[in-house]
């Protein structure tokens, strides 16, 4: 009697316990499943809640200025493979390594543990949540040092162009060309339509066919040629021509100029060292934004993911 009572009382208490679990997990859901990982919809509320904080953190994780729900999850799915692949090249952040890296932090900025449980509290931030945003921080540096950086190069030409837009409309820039210089006597036109001197240049690089009109064209080749070695108009002509391209046509001493620029250098000025390290920067990370973009669109392949959101 005393055993059925027993079993009896602990049906009715597990009947109890699963009716408040059923009755919490209603309160929860699942929206995403990537391989093992299962993400509920706790988790990205959670870090909606957070985000001011996770964003002070981790600026290089959480680099966007709003985000939604969707935006959340995929941080969680790109950090569930960041570690995958990480870990795979031997690369594992453990639970030493993050805490080394967070004493390192409290050591840098002169704060007591009890100083860094403060601020955490202020900010809405558990230090268990803390910790895990320290090591997908770390692991994400290790992610874009070891697996994007060497699928990226920025060439001299790249810094140099875009040294050069910034400042297009700064008159002491100066550039060092290699032109081919194609000029007929103005006097042999018929036509001296400067329009269709560049339409037949055009068509003659592309056929190697002149009109009889202009059999008389001749050509030269200018290398390494400084820019303070050029006729003022000249040189304006040249700086706003791109590298291969052709130039507006021009009258100098009886003939008709038109230059096609094979090579256009900026001059290297003391301006240009200083600023040259930041712009291979700013280059370097635009193109790691688009680089680690396709990498993920090719890795997502490679992993079960079940998206609910």
């Amino acid at each position: 009697m005393k055993k059925s009572f027993l079993l009896f009382f602990l049906g009715i208490n597990f009947a109890l316990t699963s009716g408040v679990y059923a009755e919490d997990k209603l309160l929860d859901k699942l929206v995403a499943v990537v391989n093992t990982r299962i993400v509920s919809l706790s988790e990205i509320v959670r870090m909606e809640d957070t985000l001011p904080a996770r964003k002070e953190v981790s600026p290089m994780v959480y680099n966007e200025s709003k985000y939604d729900k969707k935006q959340l999850l995929d941080i969680i799915i790109k950090s569930y493979i960041i570690r995958d692949k990480i870990n795979a090249q031997g690369y594992v952040i453990n639970d030493d390594a993050v805490e080394s890296r967070i004493k390192m932090t409290e050591e840098r900025l002169g704060l007591k543990r009890a100083d860094l449980l403060n601020f955490l509290k202020t900010k809405n931030l558990t230090y268990e949540e803390y910790f895990e945003i320290i090591r997908e921080t770390m692991e994400y540096n290790v992610f874009a040092s070891k697996i994007i950086a060497p699928l990226i190069s920025v060439t001299e030409q790249e810094i140099k162009n875009e040294y050069y837009r910034r400042n297009s409309s700064n008159n002491a820039l100066s550039f060092k060309y290699n032109l081919v210089d194609f000029y007929i006597k103005e006097s042999s036109l018929v036509d001296k339509n400067t329009d269709r001197f560049l339409v037949v240049l055009k068509d003659y690089q592309l056929t190697g066919k002149l009109p009889e009109e202009y059999r008389d064209l001749e050509t030269n080749n200018l290398d390494n040629l400084n820019e303070d070695a050029l006729s003022k108009e000249l040189g304006t002509i040249l700086k706003a021509t791109s590298e291969g391209s052709f130039s507006k046509a021009s009258s100098i001493a009886g003939y008709l100029h038109i230059f096609y620029v094979q090579k256009k250098d900026l001059v290297e000025s003391q301006d240009f060292v200083k600023f040259k390290e930041q712009i291979q920067n700013d280059i370097f990370m635009s193109k790691g934004k688009s680089v680690t973009n396709n990498w993920f669109d090719r890795e997502y392949s490679n992993y079960y993911i079940k998206n609910l959101l």
